[in-house]
Parts: structure tokens; C-alpha cells; sequence
């Protein structure tokens, strides 16, 4: 009987042993679903690539869903609550200057991206002068690209050359080819993959001046109700884009793997990506920049009377409450 009594005492003292082992044990915690729509995938979503390859915002407990969504139905999908972020932020900035509930709130690079490239036969930005320039569309980023290029080497826009919309990239370097346009702003790989295929660079974007650029837009009712939720995937992008200042490598190696391209040109697009970064201001956009921005892609492609103020465009809050928590000064 007494043996019985020890058996049964030291099972349960080893089952209460277990059991504390098991209370000390981290529980596996389901990962919250962040839907972000594109408007392609490009390099200009490299940051949220590389957050997603390196794990950070694993580490905030979401998992990232993305989407491609024609710039069309966005702002739809933003307002009904489909999505949860839209890295479009011009149709979102657009439709909330007409009133829409919705505002930028990310914008990873403080310079655009874009690089213009001419034909083969045009050597320097004057030779495109009584030439046709490619766009997306009046008054598109890559038509205000195509104008900054032209307007930083002595030229107007207005006078000395015609825009035509064209379409996308690979239609348009079929028009360069057969003389239909002369010259278009491309995304850096696309660029860098022209460049070897004897297009001439014409001028980078990035080296001329500030150009909030790549943006992402969300709805006032997740900025309000899911506060937290939008914290922690702004708090993973600003330390992606960290990630990309100060280890490139990493950066490289990432980006090979969600884009299939050459090293060369891997890095060379990458570099471009790099340099748009404001490591003193990472995701965000000064007061100035924003008022240029809105000023050339809403406010006179709209024919607005006036710039609709920059509070009803965009907020920042979440990321200046980010900067301040990982020590970062930010700039207004």
C-alpha cells in the first residue's frame, strides 16, 4: 500500500513539475494579417520586400499579404476596408482632396526613383529638344520626371519638347526603339537593364532634390480604430529602411530574391533606392516636399484653385511617435 501511495505521489510531482515547464514556455502566437495593395511589383516597393525577406515584421507579429490593385479601384478598397494600407498614395491624395477619408502615411523615399532614358541616338538631354518624351499620362510622375530632368539642364518642358502618353515600360521601349518616342522616366531597374542594352541615361532623379516618393495611404478609420495594428507595420518599414542605409549586402541579397535580375543590376538599382532614403527622416517628408508634391501631381493636374492643406492629405503621427521611440530626430 505504501509503495502504491510513493508511485502515485511521485507521478503527480512529476506532472506538476512538467506542467511548470510548460507554463514557462512562449506560446505560439498567431500572426495578424496586413493586407498592403501595389501598383505592380517593382523596386519601389523594395522596403516592404525587405522587411518581409529579413523578418521584421514578423517580429511585429503581422503577416503581410500584397496584392496588386489597379490604381483605379484603390481608393474603393481603402475606404470598404478590403486593405490596409495602399502603396498609391497618389490616388488616395487625389480622391482625399475632393473630400475622401483617407491620407498618406508612409512615404519611404524622400527623392523619386525615376530615371530618364533616352534612345540610343540621344546622347545628352539637349538633343531632346523638338523630340517626343513617353509618359503614363498627362500630368503622371513620369511626365513631372521628364519636365524636373529637362528643367535642371536649361530646357522647358513646355516649349521644347511633346509629351505623349504611351503606356507602360515595355511598350514604351519598344517605341524608343522604333522612333515613336525619344526618351521616358523608368523605375531604376528597368532603367539599369535599358542602360546595358545601349539606351543612354539621361538623368537621376535622385540626385535632383526632394520628391516624397513610393507613398502609402490608409483611411482615417484604421488610423482611428486600429491604431496599433498600423504602428507596428510602420515601425517594421522605417526599420527596413535602416536595414537598407546600413547593411547593404543584406539588402542585395534580399532584393535578389524577390527580383530576378543580374547583380549589376541588382545593385545598381538598389544603390539608387539607397540614395532616395533621409536616414534623418526615414518614411517621412517635410512640410516643404509635400507642398511641391501636391502642387505638381494634385493640385495642377486637378486645376484646383488652391492647395488643399497638408493636414488633409496626410498624416504622420504614428511615424513621429516610431521616431521618437527609436531615437531618430525627424525633420518638419
Amino acid at each position: 500500500m505504501k509503495k502504491l501511495e510513493h508511485r502515485g505521489l511521485k507521478k503527480i510531482a512529476i506532472l506538476a513539475w512538467l506542467a511548470t515547464i510548460l507554463v514557462g514556455l512562449p506560446r505560439t502566437i498567431q500572426a495578424e494579417l496586413f493586407r498592403v495593395a501595389l501598383s505592380t511589383k517593382d523596386f519601389g516597393y523594395l522596403p516592404l520586400f525587405v522587411g518581409m525577406r529579413s523578418g521584421l515584421f514578423a517580429q511585429e507579429n503581422l503577416e503581410i499579404q500584397w496584392i496588386v490593385v489597379n490604381s483605379n479601384v484603390v481608393v474603393t478598397a481603402l475606404l470598404a476596408g478590403e486593405i490596409d494600407v495602399a502603396g498609391i498614395a497618389g490616388s488616395s491624395m487625389r480622391a482625399a482632396a475632393r473630400g475622401a477619408p483617407l491620407k498618406a502615411n508612409f512615404f519611404p523615399y524622400d527623392k523619386s526613383l525615376f530615371v530618364l532614358m533616352g534612345a540610343p541616338n540621344i546622347k545628352r538631354v539637349q538633343d531632346l529638344k523638338g523630340k517626343v518624351i513617353g509618359t503614363t499620362g498627362p500630368g503622371a510622375t513620369t511626365e513631372v520626371a521628364a519636365s524636373i530632368v529637362l528643367q535642371h539642364n536649361g530646357m522647358d518642358p513646355k516649349k521644347d519638347v511633346t509629351f505623349m502618353t504611351i503606356g507602360g515600360a515595355e511598350t514604351s521601349i519598344t517605341a524608343m526603339r522604333n522612333g515613336i518616342i525619344h526618351a521616358r522616366a523608368f523605375n531604376p531597374d528597368a532603367a539599369y537593364i535599358m542602360k546595358k542594352q545601349g539606351f543612354t541615361e539621361l538623368g537621376v532623379l535622385a540626385d535632383m532634390g526632394p520628391w516624397p516618393w513610393a507613398g502609402y495611404s490608409t483611411s482615417d478609420a484604421l488610423l482611428a480604430n486600429r491604431r496599433d495594428k498600423l504602428k507596428r507595420w510602420t515601425r517594421a518599414m522605417v526599420k527596413s529602411l535602416q536595414l537598407m542605409l546600413y547593411r547593404k549586402e543584406d539588402t542585395y541579397k534580399y532584393a535578389q530574391a524577390d527580383f530576378s535580375h543580374p547583380r549589376d543590376v541588382i545593385e545598381g538599382a538598389a544603390n539608387i533606392c539607397i540614395k532616395a532614403i533621409d536616414p534623418q527622416n526615414p518614411g517621412g517628408a517635410t512640410d516643404d516636399a509635400m507642398r511641391k508634391n501636391i502642387d505638381l501631381t494634385i493640385t495642377q493636374p486637378l486645376k484646383l484653385p488652391s492647395s488643399p492643406p497638408l493636414t488633409q492629405l496626410g498624416d504622420f503621427s504614428l511615424l513621429r511617435e516610431i521616431h521618437k521611440e527609436l531615437g531618430i530626430a525627424g525633420r518638419k
